[in-house]
């Protein structure tokens, strides 16, 4: 018996890809490494808006309606954190990046043990402090993990000199990961081993694929806008992105009429409407009916044609044929890395565990978008302010009284979080400074609770918050 499937598409069937753009805006083509499996349904839209005719006539309907210029589309991505050990990307990477700007890849900076007239001549396999020297090939971030010899060493914390230059690790976990401590001598490598997301005043842009079903939405010269991260006890770690983008773009099914010429297919729609109007170029179709996706690269459509309903393609279509379904295409892809747990959060402040029952880190990156006289299409953006800002919601204790007079006052801490569970495979935020507000009192069942939140500054440089894999 042959299959069937419905005409109305599976809302529960969806994938999405996000790609660092070579050209800022410009579409990229997606890889399965830009896959992002999405936690729940993704969306993008950008619908154009109108002005009505101010013309008057003997009645009271308009005569006309304008289309403006196009206002930036904006996209949802709902996700999991999803973190890959050996120094692997996590689920989102070019999000992550694009939200903060820069990335610094592991096994990139390196640096010397240097007692500098310590005591001994080597640090011990106890010693919390790891005495550095030599940098090269980046930064130190104030949080992270090196190896040493054969030992990895988990550092919360760095000491610098007058000139902002690293000159040791501090509070120091010796044997990290499984690793066993060790003694190590002046002059032994120490190599970064984490990534790191770092701020930066110029970002990159991004594309995105959507695939709905059998439609794909596309869009170019996307910026991330917001990324916010949930503290919670249940279900996976959440991660929700949103993104404005310059141009959307779709693909979706027909079939071809008649045979092609060159380059060139006519498409209808199973009724033999015309179908060239379910297009747009920039898309990427392949031949269902005859197996045919250009040996895994898809049939990317160069020009859409509405007057004579046709798609200009590239790749090899001779032997396409009248009838065959043409369907949008995406790369194949599988998750990446192992999806993080809610339960496994951990909120650090000013160095000591805390503990809250629910909470969030938001990470607003607000753009404008240029708009000039003949741009159907918005333009380039134009960052404004950051607005960083994270919940901690607890219950109200005896001791909580103290947190009152912290929010009067403005008081200032640094602040981690730590999603994740083992090492290799957690994410480590870092915000050194947090000014907290008057907390105020609410009730969660038969606990009163105290929720607090925080603005995180910058203090020199772009050095507000850092995301770092430990």
């Amino acid at each position: 018996m042959a299959k069937t499937c419905p005409e109305a598409g599976k809302s529960n069937v969806q994938s999405v890809f996000v790609c660092l753009e070579d050209v800022s805006g410009v579409l990229q083509k997606p890889t399965p490494a830009d896959y992002i499996a999405p936690r729940g349904n993704a969306s993008m839209n950008q619908t154009p808006s109108t002005t009505p005719s101010e013309e008057l006539s003997e009645s009271l309907n308009a005569l006309e309606l304008f289309q403006n210029a196009l206002e930036p589309g904006e996209a949802s991505i709902p996700m999991y954190l999803r973190l890959q050990k050996e120094g692997g990307r996590p689920q989102g990477h070019a999000l992550f990046l694009a939200g903060m700007g820069g990335a610094q890849e592991p096994d990139r900076v390196t640096a010397a043990v240097a007692l500098q007239g310590a005591t001994g001549t080597e640090v011990s396999a106890a010693g919390t402090t790891i005495p550095l020297g030599n940098v090269q090939g980046g930064f130190f971030p104030p949080h992270g993990v090196v190896m040493i010899g054969e030992e990895s060493v988990l550092y919360s914390g760095v000491e610098t000199n007058a000139a902002g230059v690293v000159t040791a690790l501090v509070g120091c976990r010796r044997g990290y990961g499984g690793t066993a401590a060790a003694a190590h001598a002046e002059g032994e490598e120490i190599i970064l081993k984490s990534r790191v997301y770092f701020q930066d005043v110029c970002r990159h842009t991004v594309s995105l694929w959507m695939k709905n079903d059998h439609l794909v939405q596309f869009a170019s010269g996307g910026v991330v806008t917001s990324i916010e991260m949930g503290l919670r006890n249940e279900g996976g770690q959440t991660v929700d992105v949103t993104v404005q983008f310059r141009r959307m773009g779709w693909a979706s099914r027909s079939f071809v009429s008649g045979a092609p010429q060159g380059q060139v297919i006519k498409v209808v729609t199973k009724n033999g409407d015309s179908a060239s109007q379910g297009y747009t170029a920039g898309g990427y179709i392949y031949n269902h009916t005859r197996n045919d996706d250009n040996a895994g690269a898809g049939f990317r459509i160069t020009a859409v044609d509405d007057l004579n309903g046709t798609l200009t393609l590239e790749g090899d279509i001779a032997a396409w044929a009248d009838g065959d379904r043409l369907d949008a295409w995406l790369p194949a892809a599988s998750p990446l890395g192992a999806a993080c747990e809610s339960r496994d959060a951990r909120v650090v402040i000013e160095g000591k565990n805390s503990t809250i029952r629910e909470g969030s880190l938001s990470i607003g990156t607000p753009t404008e978008f240029l708009a000039e006289i003949g741009d159907e299409f918005p333009g380039e953006s134009v960052d404004t302010q950051r607005e960083i800002s994270i919940a901690l919601n607890g219950y109200m204790r005896a001791e909580s009284a103290r947190e009152l007079g912290r929010g009067y006052k403005g008081s200032e801490a640094a602040v981690g979080l730590r999603f994740g569970r083992g090492a290799g495979e957690r994410l480590y935020v870092h915000a050194p400074r947090v000014k907290v507000t008057m907390p105020t009192i609410g009730v969660d069942g038969a606990a009163f609770t105290l929720d607090r939140e925080g603005a995180v500054l910058g203090t020199r440089g772009e050095d507000a918050l850092y995301l770092i894999q430990e």
